[in-house]
């Protein structure tokens, strides 16, 4: 039995048959807008896809993707690949892109089970590919007209051969490190940037052989073309004479201005807790909203059509089941008493990963859409993480996944009541900041009673 081809089956299914579900019924399943009356499951898809469709009429060159004229699509990488594939079949035909994107997003299986089952072993592989193929994240992303479904797969890819090429320096692993690499560079470029820092630190701790001059001055190539590629994107945030850092600057101020305002402005409720939070407060307030999101209580009670709650349901379903694991994870790698390497290089995935959401929070506020799409890009490594997170609950620190587990169900508990009541007017109302402040005090007091009672009893 061929598991990887089973896992990459399972999930070419999965985002094809959602792809072909989205541009047959979407305008009957969905709202009654102009993006979902066309069949498209993202907005940010259905502007891409429709200049794709101009440029490929135009009978210009494709290379015009790359000018900055269309603005669908900073990088152009997307658009020169859907203008390329609809000017040689000739037709308008969405749902094509959508199954390339199925078909790339799917391919991303290989990768990870090959990485899990270097660094774990069989039955890791096993479990990480399925995270992979299922996570309802990614299967939506991966049904639509859209980059993550690229980025990740590369991500995969590239991480995968560096993994090859760290046990033995071959043409054909440093040849799926390139291809990730370039990918990326097409795609979107910045991400080969965070797919270079993530190898870069992950041989660092490693600790094995050193890495030639020749490969550093490549990777320090690479690394300069990804941010030179984000610099010309940006435009418009900063000027040019500013360089790459200043630009990365620029854009981390700008965006953290740009979602507090967006969240702020997106419901009374939350504009109450900006007026009445002090100012200090206020961006750990964003970084927490948005790593909750999509929020399943929310996604469970508040009304909305079928089709989308219950891609909603899903959506939040697969967060939350892997939130308690991704939190844990850190904990797994410092209380892991086997391989002190293995120990090492997933804290270096933990942490990356963690910055990377937090990050992604800042970056998508409290939007349910961009937030969990930000944070999908880490599905590679976010699959390693929770299988390895699951495989040490019994050890040292596995109190602290069941500690964490307790906060997340608290957060559910206590927020879903606030949301049965508003919705359901069932329950009582104790306000959105005491819900808040409830909820964060009785995870202080279960965390810390927890602990200080665990130390009580090993003295005792």
């Amino acid at each position: 039995m061929n598991k990887p081809l089973l896992l990459f089956t399972l999930a070419l299914l999965l985002r094809a048959g959602l792809a072909l579900l989205a541009y047959t019924s979407l305008p009957q399943l969905g709202y009654d807008s102009e993006t979902q009356q066309a069949g498209y499951l993202f907005y940010d898809a259905f502007r891409r896809d429709g200049q794709a469709w101009l440029l490929a009429q135009s009978g210009e060159p494709l290379t015009l993707a790359f000018s900055g004229e269309y603005a669908s699509d900073q990088y152009g990488g997307l658009l020169w690949l859907s203008a390329a594939l609809y000017r040689l079949v000739g037709v308008h035909a969405p749902w094509l892109v959508s199954l390339l994107a199925a078909l790339v997003a799917s391919l991303g299986v290989f990768f990870v089970y090959a990485s899990a089952r270097r660094l774990l072993n069989e039955k890791a592989a096993l479990w990480a590919g399925l995270v992979f193929a299922v996570y309802p994240e990614s299967v939506l992303l991966g049904a639509s007209q859209m980059r993550e479904p690229f980025i990740i797969t590369f991500l995969a890819m590239g991480f995968d051969g560096f993994l090859r090429w760290r046990e033995a320096h071959t043409r054909r692993s440093l040849g799926w490190l390139a291809a990730g690499l370039l990918g990326l560079l097409f795609i979107s470029p910045g991400f080969a940037a965070l797919l270079l820092v993530n190898c870069a630190g992950w041989a660092w701790l490693d600790g094995g052989r050193k890495i030639h001059l020749g490969w550093l001055a490549a990777a320090g190539g690479v690394l300069g073309l990804s941010l030179l590629g984000l610099a010309l994107s940006w435009e418009g945030l900063v000027s040019a004479t500013d360089g790459p850092l200043g630009v990365f600057g620029g854009w981390i101020r700008e965006t953290i201005k740009w979602n507090a305002f967006t969240l702020q402005s997106s419901s009374g409720i939350v504009q109450l807790l900006f007026e009445t939070l002090p100012p200090p407060l206020v961006m750990p307030f964003v970084a927490i909203y948005g790593l909750l999101q999509p929020v399943l209580p929310a996604a469970l009670i508040e009304p909305a059509v079928p089709f989308w709650q219950t891609l909603g349901i899903l959506r939040a379903l697969g967060w939350y089941v892997l939130l308690p694991l991704l939190g844990f994870a850190p904990f797994a790698a410092f209380g892991d008493s086997g391989n002190p390497r293995l120990r090492r290089l997933m804290l270096w995935l933990g942490l990356a990963f963690w910055v990377w959401a937090v990050i992604a929070s800042v970056r998508g506020g409290g939007d349910q859409w961009d937030n969990p799409r930000y944070r999908a890009i880490f599905l590679p490594w976010i699959s390693l993480l929770a299988v390895y997170a699951f495989m040490q609950i019994r050890g040292l620190a596995g109190r602290w996944f069941w500690r964490i587990l307790a906060v997340v169900g608290i957060i559910l508990v206590v927020f879903g009541q606030w949301y049965v009541f508003r919705y359901l007017q069932v329950g009582f109302n104790i306000g959105i900041r005491n819900t808040l402040a409830t909820a964060f005090a009785l995870s202080i007091l279960l965390v810390g009673g927890d602990w200080l009672w665990q130390r009580f009893r090993r003295r005792g």
